[in-house]
């Protein structure tokens, strides 16, 4: 069954790719994936419920790619790394990338928040300690993370060389946290 599921995941991501998100219909993804519209509304309940877990699936597997950081042996390190493994996991991700930014009112905010709670509890940490300039949660991702999303955007435009400017994108991080 989680077969079928990704299957369908991976479809509705190529139709995403092809055509952005109007191109995910319900019979857009049966013709794609193989499945019958019931087999869709049984999985995911909706078109909403197919790009909720979608989301899900790709925010989940992002932040994954962040947390080897959480590892690292300083702080500025890992702020760096943190910055770099999202670096990377666009480039070699963009479709969900792609997806990431062109859906985020399909978010759900409780489950990304338990998503990122790692590393949250990692910047907390290091805010309380002094290690980094205290930032208020909620403008962490913002405000901290800015040059990488601003890059990453032109980047999935085709505007910006990304393999390039990940190091001075890191150093953007690092100096914005930093005191």
């Amino acid at each position: 069954m989680a077969d079928r599921r990704q299957s369908l995941l991976d479809a509705a991501l190529e139709l995403v790719e092809e055509g952005g998100l109007d191109a995910v219909t319900i019979a857009a993804l049966t013709e794609r994936s193989g499945m019958s519209n019931g087999s869709i509304y049984h999985h995911f309940g909706s078109r909403a419920g197919v790009f909720a877990k979608l989301y899900a699936d790709s925010y989940a597997r992002c932040i994954a790619a962040m947390l080897p950081a959480l590892n690292a042996p300083t702080t500025r390190e890992g702020v760096r790394t943190l910055t770099l493994n999202y670096l990377d996991w666009v480039i070699a991700n963009p479709s969900r990338a792609r997806f990431l930014y062109a859906a985020p009112d399909h978010a759900d905010p409780e489950a990304k928040m338990v998503e990122f709670g790692p590393v949250l509890a990692w910047f907390a940490a290091r805010m309380a300690s002094g290690e980094l300039r205290a930032v208020p949660a909620w403008m962490l991702e913002p405000v901290a993370m800015g040059p990488a999303h601003e890059s990453v955007r032109r980047y999935l435009l085709g505007v910006f060389d990304l393999h390039q400017a990940r190091e001075f994108i890191a150093d953007a991080v690092w100096s914005v946290l930093s005191h």
